[in-house]
């Protein structure tokens, strides 16, 4: 922290220092309120919580009644026992009326205690499989129950007992509502078991009245065994609440930590076996304590933030110049040289800021220079590559010619001294660093036509430019060294085809020049070697192996050029090859700033 102060800048030293001296005063009262009054806080928001639960609990509690009515209603109402018992008979002897009677006097029965419960559901089954339902059984049939793990267990429930089952999957198969809250209980008579009934209730009231509670706030059901029962969420039915040893003892309170929040958490027993579990952030549930406080700090901050723009205005009027200063260092860092910070005065700032801008003004002079003796060094690194061209294939070339017009005079040897002529001329004219790409172009046929002249071969080229590529100026003498590589070790001095192309790219602002044959090309690892060769800082042992019998400057020196010519930032150069399959070369630059206004208004036009 010492050394981050120490970096700061004078401004914000002051500034810091006097929103220390404020801010941390009033940070430790607020602490030192918080610890003494936290104690009744806390008993204030466990009150507020236990109410809130006791509300829920009373309608949780409600619905439960219902379950528990419904199933007392079956067991003891007389009228509804007599055709219970008679249509569970195990030696059933009743007619078909008697049977519909029977069942037909137990649905009236149901539906008179369970119109007034609208989102209940009852069914009595009968151990000789007979049943009768509150709802429709059209595609359900209530021997499902008899196959649940719960209901093996169903017949060792006492008379006045109850099997609470808990969250079961809706056998109505509603998918808006999956789960059904279920309760069953026997039947007995004289320790008989004659019948079952077993009532289900929908949980959306129940989840409505959940959801009512706060966003992270938790409401849910559990039983004994810590899983799920109702939730807002019904995905999370059936799955184990994660906090279940952690809940207190029935109308009990505990604070839980999750998630690096704390947590109130309180539960009710709704029935033997269902706790209701409410779980509710601290700073939420004393959100309305804690508003008074804030309320305090607040209007404490508006002072603060008051006098903080007076001293703002005060210090930046005192350090303002020395920000100019820093700003004009950054942007001379960041390369803009003529950059200066006009800052005058009889103070100690304006002093140092005159002296600094004629510092800068020497330092600008001496670049300049060293610029121009850059300058003239690169040119003459350039004409020293371009001096390296090697006659030896010329004046083979033009022995080959001479013994040709010894034996017989023709046009083609009349041609192929034109050729030669060409070539020998564009070698040693050495005036101009650019020529028009379409002159180069021509420097290429005629460098092929003497190809094939001296070794008798057929080399096919085929040159694919662009229009709006012929007249950009491009490095002189360019493209014979890659025309000449593509030949020598492309083709292996034989038969084959050399294609060179040229558009223009980045729209306009950069021209693509690729020079492709159809040889035997390289494997992956030669490749790579070459590429190491052609691109490394340092030359490897490879450049001592000229790659070009004509002008022994090879790829490499070709990319030295183009590094020479143009920025590196400027130029692409590429070499693709694969077995079989040639190598092609790509190089892309950009176009002088004449023509790149040219070709703009050209596509403008």
């Amino acid at each position: 922290m010492l050394r981050w102060f120490q970096k700061l800048s004078l401004r914000n030293k002051l500034v810091l220092t006097i929103l220390i001296c404020l801010v941390l005063p009033s940070l430790i009262s607020m602490q030192v309120s918080t610890f003494l009054t936290r104690d009744v806080v806390r008993t204030q928001v466990t009150d507020n919580s236990r109410e809130s639960v006791r509300i829920v609990n009373q309608v949780v509690a409600g619905q439960i009644k219902n379950l528990v009515y419904v199933m007392n209603f079956v067991q003891f109402d007389s009228d509804m026992q007599i055709s219970i018992r008679e249509l569970g008979r195990s030696d059933l002897t009743l007619s078909t009326g008697d049977l519909l009677a029977h069942k037909q006097k137990i649905s009236l029965r149901l539906d008179t205690v369970m119109n007034s419960f609208g989102n209940m559901y009852a069914t009595v089954l009968l151990p000789n499989g007979e049943y009768v339902a509150s709802y429709t059984t059209f595609g359900f049939h209530p021997s499902y129950f008899t196959k649940r793990n719960w209901f093996e267990g169903l017949s060792g429930v006492s008379a006045y007992g109850v099997r609470w089952v808990g969250a079961e999957p809706n056998y109505l198969v509603n998918p808006a509502r999956p789960y059904l809250l279920t309760a069953a209980k026997p039947l007995r008579s004289a320790d008989v078991v004659y019948g079952y009934v077993i009532v289900s209730v929908e949980m959306d009231v129940i989840q409505r009245l959940f959801a009512q509670s706060k966003t992270n706030e938790t409401m849910l059901l559990v039983n004994r065994n810590g899983q799920v029962l109702v939730d807002r969420d019904s995905s999370t039915i059936g799955t184990p609440f994660p906090y279940y040893d952690k809940l207190p003892q029935d109308g009990g309170v505990s604070f839980l930590k999750v998630t690096g929040e704390e947590y109130i958490m309180l539960a009710e027993q709704v029935t033997p076996e269902w706790r209701l579990v409410s779980m509710s952030p601290y700073k939420q549930a004393a959100s309305q304590i804690e508003s008074f406080r804030r309320t305090d700090f607040m209007i404490q901050l508006a002072f603060l933030v008051l006098f903080a723009v007076i001293l703002l205005s005060v210090v930046g009027t005192l350090t303002r110049p020395i920000g100019r200063l820093v700003q004009t260092v950054v942007r001379i860092q960041n390369g803009r040289l003529g950059e200066r910070s006009n800052i005058s005065g009889p103070d100690e700032v304006g002093r140092l800021g005159y002296v600094f801008d004629r510092m800068l003004d020497r330092i600008e002079a001496t670049l300049e220079e060293n610029r121009r003796e850059q300058e003239l060094k690169r040119k003459a690194e350039l004409a020293m590559l371009q001096a390296q061209i090697n006659p030896h294939f010329l004046f083979n070339v033009l022995n080959s010619i001479r013994l040709k017009i010894m034996m017989k005079g023709d046009e083609e040897n009349a041609e192929l001294i034109s050729s030669l002529s060409s070539l020998l001329r564009m070698t040693i004219n050495r005036n101009n660093e650019f020529i028009p790409l379409h002159e180069e172009l021509d420097i290429i046929q005629h460098y092929v036509k003497l190809v094939n002249s001296r070794h008798g071969g057929t080399v096919r080229l085929e040159v694919s430019a662009a229009s709006d590529t012929l007249l950009c100026q491009v490095p002189r003498f360019i493209l014979q060294p890659l025309t000449e590589n593509a030949y020598q070790h492309g083709l292996k001095r034989k038969e084959g085809l050399i294609a060179i192309t040229s558009r223009l790219t980045d729209e306009g602002a950069r021209l693509l020049i690729a020079v492709e044959d159809n040889g035997a090309g390289m494997d992956p690892e030669r490749l790579e070697q070459l590429r190491r060769h052609v691109f490394a800082n340092e030359r490897s042992p490879l450049t001592e192996k000229r790659t070009s019998a004509l002008s022994g400057i090879g790829l490499r020196n070709v990319y030295e050029r183009l590094q020479l010519v143009y920025s590196a930032e400027q130029v692409d150069f590429s070499i693709d090859s694969g077995e079989n399959k040639g190598t092609v070369i790509r190089m892309i630059i950009p176009l002088r700033e004449e023509e790149t206004h040219y070709v703009q208004r050209d596509a403008g036009g």
